[in-house]
Parts: structure tokens; C-alpha cells; sequence
């Protein structure tokens, strides 16, 4: 990328695998602080959502199991407590 203009017109037609190749290339070359932010950034919301993507999917093939069981339903002694004592 060679001006900030030109990066930000471009930036969001790039997969992940081009955004982290991008934000590699500015680590090794220029290393302009905009730059690397506003990479990191995109390259963060992509990966979110290709990995939020992963864990539904794995959740809906799931589906068919059975639920985990709950937690605890009880407070523990120091929170009792703490209960205790705010009335």
C-alpha cells in the first residue's frame, strides 16, 4: 500500500490471508504505525468472525447432544457471607 488513501479504498475487498500477508509485508518494510493499526484492526474482525463462524458451526453439528449440565446453584461461604452482611 502506498499511501493511506490507497489503503483504505482497498482494505475491506481483502480476505484475512491478504490482510495478515499485508500487515507482514508493513512489518518487514516501512513499519508505519496507521498502517499496522489499521491493519491489525481489519485482520482482528476478520479472524472474529471466521472463528465466530467456526464456533457455530460446530455448535449446529452439536445440536443432536446432549446439553452440558449446569453449574452450581449455590453461593459459596464467602459469598454467603458477603450476602450476609450487606442484609
Amino acid at each position: 500500500m502506498k499511501n493511506w488513501r490507497v489503503l483504505n479504498q482497498n482494505l475491506n475487498r481483502f480476505d484475512e490471508a491478504e490482510v495478515k500477508a499485508l500487515l507482514d509485508e508493513e512489518i518487514a518494510g516501512q513499519r508505519r504505525s496507521t498502517f499496522l493499526k489499521r491493519l491489525h484492526q481489519r485482520y482482528c474482525t476478520l479472524r472474529a468472525n471466521r472463528e465466530r463462524a467456526e464456533i457455530f458451526s460446530a455448535a449446529a453439528s452439536m445440536s443432536g447432544s446432549q446439553p452440558p449440565l449446569p453449574g452450581p446453584t449455590t453461593l459459596s461461604p464467602s459469598l454467603d457471607g458477603q450476602a450476609v452482611a450487606q442484609g
